[in-house]
């Protein structure tokens, strides 16, 4: 945290402080008002009264760097660390409830993931990113090449959006709008995230230039739905594998090749759209392939 110049203040009260009128110091970030509530009855006060010139901090580790260069730029930044209601797991049924706070570590840790998330979760940055970074901050930013969108979607997950006016639950196809944008009002907060707890095994993989890398692109499969990632400007259901699939169709070339007709792919910098369509097709054909032999080891 020294980076950002926030140090200084541990000693002190931060229940709310004004960064703008520190005499004689400096941080990389544009000024910001600073909210640090006790209690989520607290948070969704000072939310629904700052509204969209409010920025949640989950674990910091895609918002602190984007406050440093100043590709964000909120008048009330609202850290949420000590909202203990927001950090548990509790298995209800076959559902999972997964607050917003919660780490991945902590995940990592929980035996009652589904397997396809147990696969996934080691390849969300590197163990220090894990160690802070939250699963509803990750769902929250919305990065098209990240872990959680993609597996929401796989599982069917619903995210619980709160505000002083209610709750509501998102189904995470309708949650995420597009890189950074998601289906949450300026007065919500995301509060947990609900996943169901499917019966067998699934499949995941991706492709990153470096280990910790967000991915180039990636796949899941579970129980008949298949997910890519980090092709496109979000997370993508491919609806004629599934159908492909359904209808007793196997992995191998044909699987592949209509994977590669569905996949919406961008190109950058990074690699082409053309790499990310291919790729894209061929770890999709394997993780059908490893949903298939967990299916078949049960």
């Amino acid at each position: 945290m020294a980076t950002w110049g926030l140090h200084a203040y541990r000693a002190r009260d931060l229940t709310q402080h004004d960064w703008r009128t520190e005499a004689g110091g400096t941080v990389k970030p544009a000024p910001f008002e600073y909210h640090r509530p006790g209690s989520l009855a607290e948070a969704l006060e000072v939310i629904g009264r700052y509204g969209d010139e409010l920025k949640p901090l989950a674990g910091g580790q895609s918002l602190i760097p984007m406050l440093a260069m100043r590709l964000a730029r909120p008048s009330h930044l609202m850290d949420l660390q000590r909202v203990a209601e927001l950090r548990r797991v509790v298995r209800e049924g076959n559902v999972l409830r997964v607050g917003a706070m919660v780490r991945h570590r902590d995940m990592e840790r929980t035996a009652e993931v589904p397997s396809v998330v147990a696969t996934a979760i080691p390849h969300i940055g590197h163990f220090q990113i894990r160690n802070r970074g939250t699963v509803g901050g990750s769902l929250a930013h919305m990065d098209p090449a990240a872990e959680w969108p993609a597996l929401s979607l796989l599982l069917g997950c619903s995210v619980v959006a709160v505000s002083t006016r209610g709750s509501r639950r998102i189904p995470a196809d309708d949650f995420a709008i597009g890189p950074l944008m998601t289906a949450l009002e300026p007065d919500e907060l995301m509060t947990e995230l609900l996943v169901p707890l499917p019966e067998g095994g699934g499949g995941f993989a991706e492709v990153e230039r470096r280990s910790g890398d967000f991915a180039l692109v990636g796949a899941g499969c579970q129980d008949g739905t298949v997910v890519v990632f980090g092709a496109g400007p979000r997370p993508q259901r491919l609806a004629m594998t599934e159908q492909f699939i359904k209808a007793g169709g196997a992995p191998g070339p044909e699987l592949e090749n209509i994977a590669a007709l569905e996949i919406v792919a961008r190109g950058d910098i990074h690699a082409s759209a053309e790499y990310r369509r291919r790729t894209g097709a061929t770890l999709v054909n394997r993780v059908v392939r490893q949903s298939r032999t967990h299916v078949e080891g049960t």
